[in-house]
């Protein structure tokens, strides 16, 4: 561990004390406090009500949430929304800084009366990192068994549950409170809360720094946490593995109303990952989707959010929900993601494409994006594709001729 900043976090985490996390310029850009779950005590949700003021929550590993069945929450709306339409128009798919969001169900422990005072929550969180730290002990009937023994729905923590691969397909304070945890000998259980500012945003990551260093706590930037973990090679990482996924053909009618993100499935051969707007479908786009499936064995789509649009063209006339839906239900498509509205790089990061088709009109110039890409640690190839001969410029112009009153297309 070369970084001085982490070995404190680290060691401070195994002594139960609290650390400031700001996970990323253009993410959330947000300070959390965290500490070990199995540590929390009634000063310690104090601390975070009144000197943090965000959420309180548990953060949860990913082998404590397959030993529980701990379920994403996005992934059962559209299944209650068969029953019930209000989870289906409720569908978390527009998240400004992830593509999906981590939560799962909320709890209280047994015990508590309402939940919520500083004794109740810190009951829960503490008695929940216990559980996470018997697991390794138990078989999933026991665990599941003592869960439910000790443990009600709905309550007053809320659980987040990170990814498979920590900090490989998601980088939020979830996955780096997990990979904190797990580099210090621990659970793999964290409990944290957002710090808040007086302005009604989120506090300032000087003032969150200047807060740390005056209360002694250790302060770090997601970037160490991910640098740190990438080199580290502790049992945990070396053995666990993501409980097994079937990995069907998704398209519209597979999916639930709504349903947009998974985690970015295996590869099954050659990835090629294409990207655009694909606003009011036209021959050029599928012309485009099928020269650019024909570089490799699997063709992942990635649909630019309504916002990037408009920074970039118009206003959309479809919906980003709509535009994903549409593009994935294509035969050539394997799977479709809406974007991030910053980050241009950050999908190609996640997903870890061998090749990227470009457009004909994309703006990009292959050899400029392959060093942007290199820079970044991936190696992939970018190929330009050729216009469909004939066709139309493009959805501009089908705006153009149906303002003017019709015509041929």
């Amino acid at each position: 561990m070369t970084d001085p900043d982490v070995a404190a976090a680290l060691e401070a985490y195994r002594k139960s004390g609290p650390v400031i996390v700001y996970d990323a310029d253009g993410r959330e850009e947000e300070s959390d406090l965290f500490l070990p779950a199995e540590a929390c005590h009634m000063e310690h949700i104090r601390t975070m009500r009144k000197d943090g003021g965000g959420l309180i929550f548990l953060m949860v590993r990913a082998d404590v949430r397959d030993a529980l069945g701990l379920p994403f929450m996005q992934e059962l709306f559209p299944k209650l929304g068969r029953e019930h339409p209000l989870f289906s128009v409720l569908i978390s798919d527009d998240i400004p800084y992830d593509t999906r969001s981590s939560f799962s169900v909320t709890i209280n422990h047994r015990r508590t009366f309402t939940g919520v005072t500083d004794i109740d929550r810190a009951m829960t969180v503490r008695e929940f990192g216990k559980l996470a730290m018997a697991i390794p002990s138990l078989t999933p009937a026991e665990a599941l068994g003592r869960f439910g023994e000790h443990f009600r729905t709905p309550g007053h923590i809320p659980i987040c549950i990170s990814s498979d691969r920590l900090l490989e397909t998601r980088f939020g304070h979830t996955e780096l409170s997990c990979a904190l945890s797990t580099m210090a000998g621990l659970s793999g259980v964290s409990v944290g809360c957002e710090m808040m500012g007086d302005d009604g945003r989120a506090l300032p990551k000087d003032r969150a720094k200047d807060y740390a260093m005056t209360h002694g706590y250790p302060f770090l930037e997601g970037k160490q946490i991910i640098d740190a973990w990438s080199s580290w090679d502790g049992e945990w990482k070396r053995s666990y593995s993501p409980r097994a996924k079937g990995l069907p053909k998704r398209t519209a009618s597979s999916l639930g109303p709504g349903q947009t993100h998974i985690d970015p499935p295996e590869k099954k051969g050659v990835r090629v990952m294409a990207t655009g707007v694909f606003d009011i479908m036209h021959p050029g786009h599928l012309h485009f989707l099928q020269r650019a499936r024909e570089l490799g064995d699997e063709l992942i789509v990635v649909v630019a959010r309504d916002s990037t649009v408009e920074s970039l063209k118009r206003h959309p006339i479809v919906n980003e929900r709509s535009r994903r839906e549409m593009v994935e239900a294509l035969s050539v498509v394997d799977a479709a993601y809406l974007g991030y509205e910053s980050d241009h790089l950050r999908m190609a990061i996640e997903l870890k494409p061998d090749i990227i088709a470009l457009g004909y009109d994309q703006s990009y110039e292959p050899d400029e994006l392959e060093n942007e890409l290199r820079k970044k640690g991936l190696k992939v190839r970018v190929v330009r594709m050729d216009k469909r001969t004939g066709d139309i410029e493009g959805t501009r112009q089908i705006l153009a001729r149906i303002k003017e009153g019709g015509g041929s297309i």
